[in-house]
């Protein structure tokens, strides 16, 4: 830009300082608003070289911040599918410390106690049909289903 402006100059046009570091602070890319923010505010006056000189400077400071980058990824979905009204779950909810008293952790099923245990085949207490003596008798000699027959 500064050497647009000068061809200007040297072409007997007649531009202001102040429009020709108007001029070179508009061109600047974005990366370089807060400097132009700054220079603004401050009324600050310099020459287009001093500008050039602060505005090195400056690009200098930009160079040593590391860019922060916010990578993200999006849960649930397909290649090809757009991802429209997507509904989103509610956030866990935190578990709070509860007041009861601690309980030992059950160790297990227990197993049943024999003589409650009545076979559906005899009914007979102390074991099951899958062990009743009548029906294993029944199931190998081969007659109908096993079921008993009733009298």
């Amino acid at each position: 830009m500064i050497g647009l402006i000068e061809k200007l100059v040297g072409l007997d046009v007649v531009i202001p300082s102040e429009l020709s570091t108007d001029i070179l602070l508009l061109s600047l890319p974005a990366l370089f608003d807060g400097f132009v923010v700054n220079f603004n505010m401050n009324k600050l006056e310099a020459t287009l070289e001093e500008l050039v000189n602060m505005l090195t400077n400056y690009e200098a400071t930009i160079k040593k911040k590391t860019p922060v980058l916010l990578v993200g990824s999006l849960l649930g979905t397909k290649k090809g599918t757009p991802n429209k009204c997507k509904k989103r779950s509610a956030p866990p909810k935190k578990n709070k410390p509860s007041k009861k008293p601690y309980k030992k952790p059950n160790p297990g099923p227990t197993k049943p106690d024999k003589t409650e245990q009545v076979c559906f085949h005899c009914n007979k207490p102390g074991h099951w049909r899958r062990n009743c003596e009548e029906y294993l008798a029944q199931k190998r000699s081969g007659h109908g289903d096993g079921k008993k027959k009733e009298a």
